[in-house]
């Protein structure tokens, strides 16, 4: 019975040891966890701190100096801090909930709570020796020894007769055999030292429990400082360092390529932050948008300007605006708005929207035919089309040396005309007071334009000074396609071009091509110059034509929907703000738009729906497969064409009555409406009297 009470007596002071043990060590975490209470508090902050924008309007009612002092944050810096305070935050929550987790236990009451029992017991033997305190000491000690880890025993001090020495058990490491940090020592003694009791453990698991969790801590700490690390690195990678990268490469491509495509919506993407509200993606948008401006602004001529001075990163200012220019060789195209002055005057603020529906046709065939648009001057437009510098212009031979672009540049006037007839009510979309204004001033207007193709040298480059520049080009042959533009009017033509330029179009395109005279560029020159046009009717009703093919399209579909039954509604038509409403042609559709209830009488609203147009590069099959181009140019046959050189010829030998009759002839033929014969008779007149 002693002796199990005084087992149960040294177990139970263990197993307290360890529990306190453990209780200790479970409290610490718990009060560790409660710095969760930051998080909370971080996040007050941080909602706080989010009502007040950096850019509210408060901030900007202070003084200069204060904003001087005190700028207003940016949502990149801002978007670093919040993820930088989340990512110490949390990693310090980590380290403080995982370090005590793998340090070792400090706490060693076990042995030595056992050995003080012990030692208790062998003190009560000192008043004097009984059987059943030997037994309790003999078995609190047995106890102890197969408890622990104890390897040796040894008693001071004691006169009792029992044993100062303790032997281990078999199969337990010996003093010898072990290091010294493998051992510990324990010794407990009474308050005077007189008697004391030393035992030494084998903490060889300790140590090696020690060593592993030593490892695990270590890796612990490399593995959070390295997430860490890569965490803030990757987040300045994609909030500074690629967009910066981007917009390095964005201005790269742009001054290798100053009028390639536009590059923003690839930036963007690339970026991933489409709608972010940062900065460098402001930046990159911004770059792009100013790229365009840029590619608008200055057009082809310009470049060679912008690619120049992107690539100048020394330098005081690193601009060089005004250098030399560089000679070039192309088709200079000027086109010319009819009565402009008249439409500028009856539709004021809306003449832009004139000017700028038409320039949309206009610039969106000479583009898809190879040109290019150089200078917008009003009521006129320059375009261009470069020819191969490194081919002799006076050795150009075949249209495929310079890619049909003669072919292309005549196709693009002729193209903008027909369309321009085709889409009448996009280009006279205005408020009821223009309109009416327009029509009582112009009864029956029809926008039209005129147009002179030539082709020579330039000098392109920048004109202008430091305060403000155009690209553009100086030359003689631009200022002839100007004059062949000015006299469309007194040819009653649409089209003039010189002879220069109507040697490099193809036969297909000079079939339908007629000389219509032959001058002198200055009155002593021997060397006469021939201008030629291409026969082309603008009167057909473009519209009242696509309402017959809708009415035709109309009667062959309800004719196979009576052919088979219908099953479910039929789909709805949709309108768009420029189909016709009905078929009896464009007046009814301009009606239309003067009563569709526009909230502002004064200005119609914005271009309005621009029209799509896309033609076809099928250069030169395309002059005998367009069906516009076949439509305006069948009035005028080949049989009138040689009535028309014959009566040239004449006029050319000096037999001006000849001539004449030759020319009333054509009149007679095209009902007395062709320009050129009318022209070349008022010639006549003036001569022979």
């Amino acid at each position: 019975g002693g002796g199990g009470g005084e087992r149960g007596g040294v177990d139970s002071t263990v197993d307290a040891g360890a529990q306190a043990a453990n209780n200790l060590k479970v409290l610490r975490i718990l009060r560790m966890v409660r710095l969760v209470r930051l998080a909370k508090l971080y996040k007050y902050f941080s909602t706080k701190q989010s009502s007040k924008t950096p850019y509210s309007n408060s901030s900007m009612q202070g003084s200069s100096d204060s904003l001087d002092i005190f700028p207003p944050g940016s949502h990149v810096g801002a978007e670093m801090s919040d993820r930088t305070t989340k990512k110490v935050i949390v990693g310090i929550l980590v380290m403080l909930i995982g370090i005590p987790l793998l340090q070792p236990d400090e706490v060693a009451y076990r042995n030595k709570l056992a050995m003080t029992t012990v030692f208790e017991n062998r003190m009560l033997l000192m008043d004097g020796i009984d059987n059943n305190e030997v037994e309790n000491w003999e078995f609190a000690e047995s106890l102890f020894v197969e408890s622990t880890d104890c390897i040796d025993i040894a008693y001071s001090g004691f006169n009792d007769g029992l044993v100062k020495e303790t032997i281990v058990p078999e199969g337990r490491s010996r003093i010898q055999e072990l290091r010294i940090d493998a051992m510990e020592v324990i010794t407990v003694s009474d308050a005077s030292f007189t008697y004391s009791m030393t035992s030494v453990f084998d903490i060889t698991g300790r140590v090696r429990e020690e060593a592993i969790l030593a490892i695990l801590l270590t890796s612990f700490v490399i593995f959070l400082l390295g997430l860490g690390m890569v965490s803030f690195t990757k987040d300045v990678h994609n909030l500074v360092i690629v967009p910066i990268e981007h917009m390095i490469q964005l201005v790269r491509e742009i001054s290798e390529n100053p009028l390639g495509k536009d590059l923003s919506l690839r930036a963007v993407d690339n970026n991933k932050q489409k709608d972010d509200g940062m900065e460098t993606t402001l930046l990159i948008r911004t770059i792009s948008k100013i790229a365009g401006l840029m590619r608008v602004g200055f057009g082809e001529a310009g470049a060679d300007i912008i690619g120049k001075n992107l690539n100048i990163t020394h330098g005081a200012d690193a601009m060089n605006l005004l250098g030399t220019g560089r000679k070039i060789h192309s088709i200079f195209g000027f086109c010319d708005v009819r009565q402009f002055t008249d439409t500028t005057e009856c539709l004021q603020e809306e003449v832009m929207l004139f000017v700028n529906r038409i320039a949309h046709i206009l610039h969106s065939i000479v583009v898809q035919c190879d040109g290019a648009a150089n200078k917008n001057i009003g009521d006129a437009f320059l375009l261009t089309w470069k020819v191969n510098t490194s081919t002799d212009p006076q050795q150009i031979t075949s249209c495929a040396d310079h890619n049909y672009a003669a072919d292309k540049a005549l196709f693009s006037f002729v193209k903008t005309m027909i369309e321009m007839s085709k889409h009448e009510d996009f280009l006279c979309n205005f408020s009821p007071r223009a309109l009416a204004e327009l029509y009582e001033r112009m009864p029956g207007y029809k926008c039209r334009i005129g147009c002179g193709l030539h082709f020579g040298w330039a000098i392109e480059g920048a004109i202008g000074s430091s305060k403000k520049i155009d690209a553009s080009y100086i030359s003689p042959h631009v200022n002839m396609s100007e004059s062949l533009e000015g006299a469309t009017k007194d040819y009653g033509v649409p089209i003039l071009m010189s002879e220069p330029f109507y040697n490099l179009l193809s036969s297909e395109a000079a079939a339908g091509c007629r000389k219509v005279d032959a001058i002198k560029k200055r009155e002593d020159d021997i060397v006469t110059t021939n201008l030629y046009t291409y026969d082309v009717d603008l009167s057909i009703d473009f519209a009242h034509e696509e309402g017959k093919k809708k009415e035709t399209k109309k009667k062959k579909e309800k004719a196979r929907n009576k052919k088979r039954p219908m099953i479910g509604p039929a789909p709805a038509q949709r309108k768009t703000q420029f189909s016709l409403v009905d078929d009896h042609g464009a007046e009814n559709q301009r009606k239309t738009f003067l009563q569709r209830g526009n909230n502002n009488e004064n200005i119609s609203d914005g271009l309005g729906q621009l029209p799509r147009i896309k033609i076809s590069n099928n250069f030169p099959d395309v002059w005998n497969s367009d069906e516009d181009i076949l439509q305006v140019t069948a009035h005028f046959t080949d049989e009138i064409r040689a009535i028309f050189s014959d009566g040239m010829d004449a006029y050319i030998a000096g037999d001006y009555d000849e001539a004449k009759l030759f020319f009333y002839q054509v009149l007679d033929e095209t009902d007395g409406n062709d320009g050129p014969a009318q022209c070349m008779l008022a010639k006549l007149t003036r001569v022979t009297h």
